[in-house]
């Protein structure tokens, strides 16, 4: 058989529903001899008759011609999804994303707040995340194994990779409930000088700030790490064991763990912990959707020269 066109289907249904070939030419904006022309090249294409003519009295259908009706709507509406699949595919509301996340964002069910507006305006899009450490997710961006990320900021982002801060809050120091410390309503980061710490694994090759960097350098001490984790339930457990003392985001300080306590921080300004979205400069579509939706979260840029400087999370 002969290809089809589809300009064929629509001038067919126009005709089959109007029952007249006056009002469908009108119907179509063409001339009535066009019509009758492309109704007789479908026929010729087809081998068969699909139509029966009376001058100007009504049009009919034959049987094959209504079982052709029927093909010819259903063709008719694939057309017109495949179309509009293709305009969302290009607009980015059709595709998928792959998406990394630290544990700080997790436990504090701030991935929910951030994405879930999204995906109530863009069902088309599959969204699937990936519990990742900070240099995992950076790395995966650069690879382009990863359209985006909440992480803890670099100091420097790598070629390829840009973010905002989305999120800000202060950092408390988790204790052993019989530390003499914990005494304490407020801890002076000078007084920790000699203190072990619990701390977040190492990671130097993007330049990553940790907690507890943040609170050695207010108390211009070098901290004596000896314990590192990237799990914050793990973390405190060392600390509840008495390995040491642990610098997390206040959040954290809503977990009720056994032999430990919270302190804050005696510090003008209190040292904070950051939430970066991270994401490939090179973004599709549908990654550039997601980059405008999270625009209105961005946090305002730290002023050059303030006193505070941020930490970012683990």
């Amino acid at each position: 058989m002969r290809y089809i066109e589809t300009r064929l289907f629509h001038y067919f249904v126009a005709v089959a529903e109007e029952q007249h070939f006056t009002r469908a030419a009108l119907r179509l904006k063409i001339s009535g001899p066009t019509l009758t022309e492309q109704i007789k090249k479908l026929e010729s294409d087809l081998g068969l008759k699909l139509l029966v003519r009376g001058g100007n009295t009504p049009v009919s259908l034959t049987a094959a011609g209504m079982r052709f009706l029927a093909q010819a709507l259903q063709v008719l509406r694939q057309v017109e999804h495949a179309t509009a699949v293709a305009r969302q595919a290009a607009r980015g509301e059709l595709g998928c994303l792959d998406i990394g996340f630290t544990t700080a964002v997790s436990f504090a069910g701030l991935l929910r707040t951030w994405l879930a507006g999204f995906r109530r305006a863009n069902p088309a899009i599959e969204v699937t995340t990936r519990k990742l450490i900070p240099s995992a997710q950076i790395a995966g961006l650069e690879r382009k194994e990863l359209d985006a990320g909440f992480t803890r900021a670099p100091r420097k982002y790598p070629a390829g990779v840009q973010g905002f801060e989305i999120y800000r809050e202060p950092l408390v120091l988790a204790l052993p409930s019989e530390h003499p410390l914990a005494r304490r309503k407020k801890i002076a980061p000078a007084m920790l000088k000699d203190e072990p710490f619990v701390n977040s694994s190492a990671q130097p090759d993007v330049g990553f700030w940790g907690h507890t960097d943040a609170v050695a350098e207010i108390g211009n001490f070098t901290p004596r790490v000896v314990r590192r984790d990237d799990d914050f339930i793990r973390i405190l457990t060392h600390v509840a064991l008495g390995y040491g003392i642990a610098v997390v985001p206040k959040r954290v300080a809503r977990m009720n763990v056994e032999n430990v306590v919270y302190r804050e921080i005696a510090a003008n300004p209190v040292p904070l912990t950051s939430i970066a979205f991270v994401y490939r400069r090179d973004a599709s579509p549908t990654g550039t959707l997601l980059i405008k939706h999270m625009r209105q979260y961005a946090l305002p840029q730290q002023q050059t020269g303030a006193r505070i400087r941020l930490r970012p999370v683990s």
